[in-house]
């Protein structure tokens, strides 16, 4: 649909008619709902009143049957019964029968079950009584009222019998024909409308009396749902129907007592008439009011029509980004909305530009996501490729080794394998752990003067294997006058050897690798620069080199790629030292360059070089070694032995405990994760003994985090080693503690 075209809309003075009708219906709904639910006051208050009557009615049916019961109980207590002749009892108890709503009044012998009297002017042939109810009277000993039962001639009578006892026992029954239109007495004294349907039901719950239709439904049952609750609950109320199909609210009461009932079953429109009637004059009311307010709604409406309309054109600008002009209205509210629309063109300009920074944002943060995934999954892929290279030769070398059989030496390059591939994995490990304090920035140096020249020399001893293996042309550059530095040696010496391996590793076999040093002035800086003519970074690739775990998918195959970490390591060691180090690269297969600026010292002093440990004679001690890493331990103990130090080894916690007392260590070296003991738990039981206060205690562990330390260092050790235990570290320590005539309880 074109923008000009629009669908044809209500117009304002419709939007009024709602209006109106949006304040008259709901008054006619409140109104509604109010009627209603006086109704189903009025409803309740009438079904409540319902069934106080049938409660009265149930009422009156047990006080008729009581009124039997009690005439026929004093006429049991009579000696008369006991006359074989019965006339003066009959003459008793006919007058009894003259006063009650009943046929005649029968007694019965108890034993035989036979007719003796009866106060009927034509009864019928003396025979058995009625044999349930007899039954009854003489298990219970109690009056029984029986239920609708036919009678031969007489038809269907309710019969009432009390017992008549002798010594204890019932020797004779009376009873007393009762006649169901003398209960139908009792629906006519409560004058029950005549569109209501009101029953009376014996104990069996048949129809006794009804108001309506007897002789058809008399001895019937009523209808099934009304059965089903009356034998659940002596008083209900429900939407229910009559035993002639007639859809009513039922409503009944039956008694506790003699088990007869009452049901009253009323029409729906019977309750419904009084709230017809309230709702038709409702209606009638909202109608007027809807005609008058529709009228007041189309009068105001055009007027209204006239402002919004003018509201138009500055609407139009609004949304095709043009300048908004002020509208000229009749009203307040819509000169608001003219002020409103300038206002809003403002602000729509304004939002414009925040949404479309905000999108953009967003979708570089998505891609920066997607990046950081892709890294940590190639870091992954990496990690387990770095670590799967020197293994294989460590499982290579020990095999040559097995081949040489016992006792023989291992072939001359064997040792130097195993020892190039353990430094490599320790340098990953190493790489590893200073990434991790990197990123809770625990990551520290030292603070000491050290001279340029002595930090390449290191770094040199550490890249010139690899670069000789691929034998490149190295050419090193640096001032004849020793640049003086503030800093850590071995860090910076890292950066270096980190920046010559990746050199040598993407650049061909046979190519060129130079270190240059250049000083510079104001400010006075030392420039390091180490270039190759290896591969090159392409452009969209040098952005990120110095991102962790970034991994360039480089021509020379992955497996010299390592993980990712060593180019931002480097940066960050050279940041903490107050420099830069920045990539340079004229693209593919050009070769790259990487340069740092470090400060420098103006008065600093040449560090003097520490004497060669190795070269100096160790003292024997007596050493104590601890460690569930069987392997561990008793290497270190072979290592220590070749020293001349007299070794115990243990391999828990429990075990170095015992042998501390009778052994008496001079130094021990401690696992941390020990079984039946920790580290930390053995160390705190040796410092604790004044025997062991002279035993330095040395924890070496694979557990290198600060919260680690810290933790050995409040345990009460003297040093703390991560693993793997240099020699140098393990002579230097072992020198430590000869140097020493006591060992107190800090250090």
């Amino acid at each position: 649909m074109p923008p000009h075209v629009h669908p044809r809309l209500p117009t304002i003075r419709f939007r009024l008619a709602l209006l109106v009708l949006s304040c008259v219906l709901p008054a006619a709904i409140v109104s509604a709902f109010l009627i209603y639910d006086h109704y189903r006051v009025e409803r309740a208050s009438l079904l409540g009143e319902a069934m106080a009557t049938a409660r009265s009615m149930v009422s009156v049916v047990d006080r008729d049957f009581d009124t039997v019961i009690t005439a026929l109980s004093a006429l049991s207590v009579t000696d008369d019964i006991d006359d074989a002749e019965l006339a003066e009892f009959h003459r008793q108890a006919t007058n009894v029968h003259a006063i009650l709503p009943i046929t005649e009044i029968v007694l019965y012998d108890a034993a035989t079950r036979r007719q003796l009297m009866n106060t009927a002017p034509l009864p019928g042939p003396a025979g058995a009584g009625n044999a349930t109810l007899l039954r009854d009277v003489m298990r219970t000993g109690q009056p029984v009222v029986s239920g609708l039962t036919r009678d031969g001639a007489r038809g269907q009578t309710i019969t009432v019998g009390v017992p008549v006892k002798r010594d204890g026992a019932v020797r004779y029954v009376l009873a007393a024909q009762v006649l169901p239109a003398a209960l139908g007495a009792i629906l006519r004294d409560q004058q029950v409308p005549s569109s209501w349907r009101a029953s009376i039901l014996d104990g069996d719950l048949r129809i006794v009396a009804r108001n309506v239709d007897i002789e058809r439904y008399r001895g019937t049952l009523p209808a099934p749902d009304l059965v089903e609750r009356m034998r659940r609950q002596l008083e209900d109320t429900f939407d229910g129907s009559t035993v002639d199909g007639k859809s009513v609210v039922m409503l009944y009461s039956r008694s506790a007592k003699s088990g007869w009932s009452v049901t009253l079953g009323i029409p729906h429109a019977n309750l419904a008439a009084g709230l017809m009637r309230t709702l038709e004059s409702l209606i009638i009311a909202t109608v007027v009011i809807l005609a008058l307010g529709l009228g007041m709604a189309w009068l105001v409406g055009g007027r209204i029509a006239h402002s919004v309309q003018a509201l138009i054109e500055p609407a139009t600008a609004l949304g095709t980004g043009q300048a908004v002009k002020p509208a000229i209205v009749d009203f307040s509210e819509a000169q608001q909305v003219a002020d409103s629309l300038v206002r809003a063109a403002a602000a729509l300009d304004e939002a414009r530009g925040r949404a479309d920074s905000e999108l953009r944002e967003r979708r570089a943060a998505q891609e920066a996501l997607q990046a950081a995934d892709l890294r940590k999954d190639e870091f992954l892929a990496t990690l387990a490729h770095e670590l799967r290279n020197p293994m294989a030769p460590l499982v290579n070398a020990l095999e040559i080794m097995r081949l040489g059989g016992p006792g023989k030496p291992p072939p001359p390059n064997v040792l130097d394998i195993i020892e190039r591939q353990l430094k490599q994995m320790v340098r990953l490990v190493d790489d590893l752990l200073d990434v991790s304090r990197i990123t809770t920035g625990k990551l520290g140096i030292r603070d000491d003067a050290i001279v340029l020249q002595d930090v390449v020399t290191h770094s040199l001893e550490t890249a010139g294997p690899l670069i000789a293996q691929r034998r490149h042309a190295l050419s090193v550059n640096v001032p004849e006058e020793p640049v003086h530095l503030r800093g850590d040696a071995t860090r910076l010496a890292q950066v270096l050897s980190n920046l010559l391996n990746n050199a040598a590793k993407y650049t061909p076999n046979g190519g060129r690798i130079a270190l240059h040093a250049v000083r510079l002035h104001a400010p006075e800086r030392v420039r390091i620069e180490i270039s190759d003519n290896g591969i090159g970074i392409p452009a969209d690739v040098l952005p990120h080199v110095f991102d962790i775990f970034f991994q360039a998918d480089r021509s020379l195959g992955r497996a010299q790629a390592g993980l990712g970490i060593g180019l931002s390591l480097a940066r960050r060691l050279v940041e903490l030292h107050g420099g830069t180090l920045a990539a340079t690269s004229p693209g593919k297969d050009l070769g790259s360059t990487f340069a740092l600026e470090l400060p420098v010292s103006v008065a600093g002093a040449v560090p003097t070089p520490d004497a060669d440990a190795g070269a100096e004679p160790l003292p024997p001690l007596r050493v104590l070694v601890a460690d569930d890493n069987i392997d561990h331990a008793n290497t270190l103990r072979t290592l220590l032995i070749a020293a001349g130090q007299t070794v115990n080894v243990c391999y828990d916690g429990l075990s170095a405990l015992r042998s501390a007392d009778t052994f008496a260590p001079q130094i021990a070296f401690l696992d941390i994760g020990m079984p039946r003991m920790d580290g930390y738990e053995l160390a705190r039981r040796l410092r604790a003994d004044p025997r062991h206060r002279g035993c330095m205690l040395v924890a070496v562990t694979g557990w290198g985090q600060e919260k680690d330390q810290q933790s050995s260092q409040a345990a009460g050790f003297h040093r703390h080693i991560v693993k793997p235990l240099q020699p140098t570290q393990l002579r230097a320590l072992l020198q430590e503690r000869a140097s020493r005539a006591t060992m107190h309880d800090t250090v």
